[in-house]
């Protein structure tokens, strides 16, 4: 999901710099920019989880994690699934007309949401009603796994991204953009480079410098890799939201307000969230916890936040 969700994210960063682009009607265009921040915040609802668990657990298999990735889930595939229809109601009216578009776009839609919703719910309703197990200490090895399990499930989405941006820089439309903005189209470029970089980085620091062994230092340190990795990605993708809203609706003062509220969104989701519930839930845990604080938290795993 997450490598779908970056694609069609990425056909729609690269989409404006095509020549056919420019003869699509002002809705049409309209509708690109909707997709464009429905799409945001699709991606922000995937990594939410990755974000969540390697701040509030610790990378521990805490009962809270399934929770967070199913609520995170249920609230993704709604806007996922209204982007996919928006878009075919765009490629149905270039291919064969307005009703072709509108007959793409409800199949499109409805076919999506019973199939991510309505199924799986009649399958799996009474599973959800069943008691959540209790937390227990994770061994090292699960936690390594689950961490690089994250890293590689951003990881393709990532590098499809890249080479989005990397295909505009070929286009016509982008030699017709004001030098300001080719710089900060480059800007974007390369923080989602650095971004898959540090995304690459724990595999082969786990195979080079640890000789695959699990231990609690190369957890950390994949740990705050990841995190990382995630702030430049936030960052390079807000700066290319910039540039295309800007050459579509020809308004730096829409373009700035997007790219803004999209970094406020990413990040908020990626960080603020998941570090108010980490204290949240250590305040909660002390305040049950008669013991000083110091023996509670080394009691408790994942009580207490990573820090960065």
């Amino acid at each position: 999901m997450m490598l779908g969700a970056q694609i069609l994210l990425g056909f729609q960063l690269q989409a404006p710099f095509q020549y056919a682009f420019d003869h699509l009607t002002p809705v049409e265009k309209v509708i690109e920019i909707i997709v464009l921040c429905i799409m945001v915040l699709v991606l922000g609802l995937l990594v939410f989880p990755s974000a969540h668990h390697r701040i509030v657990h610790q990378g521990h298999a805490a009962p809270g994690v399934e929770e967070t990735v199913k609520w995170a889930m249920v609230a993704t595939l709604l806007p996922f699934a209204v982007a996919l229809g928006l878009v075919l109601y765009i490629a149905g009216i270039r291919v064969a007309g307005f009703a072709t578009g509108v007959a793409a776009a409800l199949a499109g839609t409805m076919l999506a949401v019973g199939a991510w919703y309505g199924l799986p719910l009649l399958q799996c309703r009474q599973q959800w009603e069943q008691p959540m197990p209790i937390a227990k200490e994770t061994s090292i090895g699960a936690k390594v796994e689950h961490v690089l399990t994250e890293a590689r499930v951003v990881l393709p989405g990532a590098q499809a991204l890249l080479g989005f941006q990397l295909a505009i820089i070929l286009t016509e439309g982008f030699e017709r953009l004001p030098p300001s903005t080719k710089l900060v189209h480059g800007l974007a470029l390369g923080l989602v480079a650095f971004s898959t970089i540090l995304l690459m980085a724990p595999a082969a620091y786990h195979r080079l410098g640890y000789r695959g062994r699990d231990t609690e230092g190369f957890h950390e340190i994949a740990s705050r890799l990841v995190l990382a990795a995630t702030v430049f990605l936030a960052l390079g993708l807000c700066a290319d939201i910039h540039v295309v809203v800007g050459k579509i609706a020809q308004s730096n003062g829409l373009a700035n307000l997007l790219a803004s509220l999209s970094a406020a969104l990413l990040l908020g989701l990626w960080y603020v969230l998941p570090l108010w519930h980490g204290r949240r839930r250590t305040r909660e845990e002390q305040s049950k916890d008669p013991r000083p604080q110091s023996q509670a938290s080394r009691a408790k795993p994942g009580s207490h936040n990573l820090p960065m």
